[in-house]
């Protein structure tokens, strides 16, 4: 943890050094981050207040805004770690292999959903409020997705022949298909037979 970090630098107080103290503030805000997470999914990004989240957490208003300035701050936490964990994923030394680079791409949103689920989930249902928290990241992320594209796409294997239309192909399908598939006993051998009819010649 750094010294930035909201377990032990709280917005409203002076920085942490009880190590017993960081480490029930993060288990709280671990707590938070999990409520916060299922009841977006479920009613959406607007229809939760902050004291949903007090409450569902069992948590103090105080405790709540010594981590976050309001629920937007929350979401963007939540976003965030899936954004920046893909974009490192995808620029760990890639393989030559068109093929390869393809699988990985696809592979990436089944690492995604086993380790950030419900993050994944709440993508496509933020409002404007957060969209400038995430901006960065997430255009980041789609720089290095369209890269990974092109490359595929420079050895003819892309099925509509565009790196950016299989960009919006990727972006409108790979999250629906993870939640349409994922109670499936070969959620994984469907997801990834799907995702390759949709966007690749092989």
């Amino acid at each position: 943890m750094g010294m930035n970090d909201p377990v032990i630098q709280p917005r409203t107080g002076s920085t942490i050094r009880s190590a017993k103290v960081v480490s029930r503030r993060a288990k709280v805000r671990a707590r938070l981050l999990k409520v916060a997470a299922e009841l977006f999914v479920a009613r959406g990004h607007a229809n939760v207040s902050v004291e949903d989240l007090i409450e569902a957490a069992g948590i103090s208003r105080a405790t709540f805004y010594g981590f976050f300035a309001n629920k937007a701050e929350l979401a963007a936490a939540l976003l965030l770690p899936v954004f920046e964990s893909a974009t490192a994923q995808l620029e760990e030394p890639a393989e030559d292999n068109p093929r390869l680079l393809a699988d990985r791409l696809v592979d990436l949103y089944l690492k995604l959903w086993d380790k950030h689920r419900h993050a994944l989930l709440l993508t496509g249902q933020v409002d404007a409020s957060v969209y400038p928290l995430i901006d960065k990241p997430h255009r980041q992320l789609g720089k290095v997705m369209l890269r990974v594209l092109k490359r595929v796409g420079d050895a003819g294997m892309l099925r509509n022949g565009s790196a950016e239309l299989s960009y919006l192909v990727l972006a409108k399908t790979g999250i629906p298909l993870l939640r349409l598939y994922h109670d499936q006993p070969d959620f994984k051998k469907l997801y990834r037979e799907s995702m390759h009819a949709l966007m690749f010649k092989y």
